[in-house]
């Protein structure tokens, strides 16, 4: 039967995949080789991508009629996670990970996929029998770690200023969200509800799209607010310097002219 939210069952997954993906990023930190951080990252952005997509291939060879099932959101990214997990995958592949661009586009998917993936983990529980349910848990785990990954490899860097990068992603949620909808509108199909736009989850249906993004938001400053409590000096906090401003916008190096005449550059 269906799996009731914390059960014991549920409680462990919740444990064990945090504990697990602890120590997965933990030993990660021992990576300073950049190719081989981008690799990391790599594989777990395809990992998540190849959890969520199989039972597209399990039913292929399981359900005797040599047809593969594929789910709405396995074809659409209709909830928030499915749109991060596509994304996670762009910034794995981006070329250039040290542009201005890009930070600001990993920005919003640490933020994004971390937030899916715990809210996910903490409210679906996973049936571990059925391999339709348990492989979108083992897809949430990968997701968090890699987006994760992002903070702890170095990618993304947590300042109060992200909540720029993170406003702007969000609007973009709600874009891919109605052309969702207009796609199954006009194939026929009923409203999937993407990005929550039509109403709220199953589990918190008083939960409108805008109060979801706006949670996320002020979790975001509090949690900022918090980390640099403790791991800056005060003059360096948000509310005291815009230098964190330079993490997406470095100053430009001007040329001077040393001793003996000859330029720096």
């Amino acid at each position: 039967g269906e799996e009731k939210m914390y059960s014991l069952e549920h409680i462990l997954y919740i444990v064990i995949s945090l504990v697990v993906i602890g120590l997965v990023l933990f030993a990660g930190r021992f990576i300073k080789n950049k190719m081989w951080k981008n690799i990391f990252l790599l594989f777990w952005a395809f990992a998540c991508f190849f959890f969520h997509i199989s039972t597209m291939y399990t039913t292929f060879f399981t359900n005797g009629t040599g047809i593969g099932n594929a789910y709405d959101n396995q074809l659409f990214p209709i909830y928030f996670c499915n749109y991060m997990m596509y994304l996670l995958l762009i910034a794995s592949l981006w070329t250039n990970k040290e542009s201005k661009f890009f930070k600001i586009f990993a920005t919003f998917v640490a933020y994004g996929g971390t937030f899916g993936a715990l809210i996910t983990l903490f409210i679906t529980p996973p049936q571990v029998g059925v391999w339709a349910e348990f492989q979108a848990a083992l897809s949430h785990s990968c997701l968090l770690t890699g987006s994760l990954w992002l903070f702890v490899g170095g990618y993304v860097k947590i300042s109060v200023y992200n909540l720029v990068p993170y406003t702007m992603g969000l609007l973009s949620c709600g874009v891919v969200g109605g052309v969702v909808e207009l796609i199954f509108f006009l194939g026929g199909r009923p409203s999937p509800n993407a990005m929550y736009l039509v109403h709220g989850p199953a589990e918190m249906p008083e939960m409108q799209w805008w109060m979801i993004a706006l949670l996320m938001l002020v979790i975001i400053f509090a949690f900022t607010t918090l980390w640099e409590r403790f791991t800056r000096k005060k003059e360096d906090r948000w509310y005291k310097t815009a230098k964190d401003l330079e993490w997406y916008f470095p100053p430009k190096k001007s040329k001077k002219v040393a001793e003996g005449g000859e330029k720096l550059d």
